[in-house]
């Protein structure tokens, strides 16, 4: 898994500077970072997956932000930015991959001091069904 992960190339850049941050339930601010697609290589009718990435520096303070309290964000996430993206660029894409992070790093980087979380979300019937990660 992880060579297909490393595999992929960025289909997109990093967020512009203009993009809003997306408030969440949990009260933490999420800045879109970045979208690959997968496969990164084709066209919006092929892609079959969209990973999502977003920084967010509150959730390094674990105490206040760990994993159990932005755990519902994920779901308000994908259904108000994932699904925008899918409809958008990926039209058939049946899966989205929501990826947070204290601060932003390069995908397949690895950055132990950098709190990170990832949560698979199916796309059925226009909704984002919870995938089990």
């Amino acid at each position: 898994m992880r060579l297909a992960a490393l595999a992929m190339v960025i289909a997109t850049g990093a967020a512009s500077a203009e993009q809003a941050s997306l408030r969440a339930l949990s009260g933490v601010d999420y800045l879109p970072y970045e979208v690959l697609f997968v496969p990164s290589d084709a066209d919006a009718a092929a892609r079959d997956m969209v990973r999502m990435r977003l920084v967010a520096p509150q959730i390094a303070d674990q105490e206040q932000f760990g994993f159990e309290v932005i755990e519902p964000d994920f779901q308000m996430l994908c259904e108000h930015e994932g699904l925008r993206i899918v409809a958008e660029s990926a039209p058939n894409a049946r899966e989205i991959v929501v990826m947070v992070a204290s601060e932003s790093v390069p995908f397949g980087d690895s950055a132990p001091n950098v709190v990170q979380y990832f949560d698979l979300f199916n796309v059925e019937d226009d909704t984002c069904v919870w995938g089990g990660l």
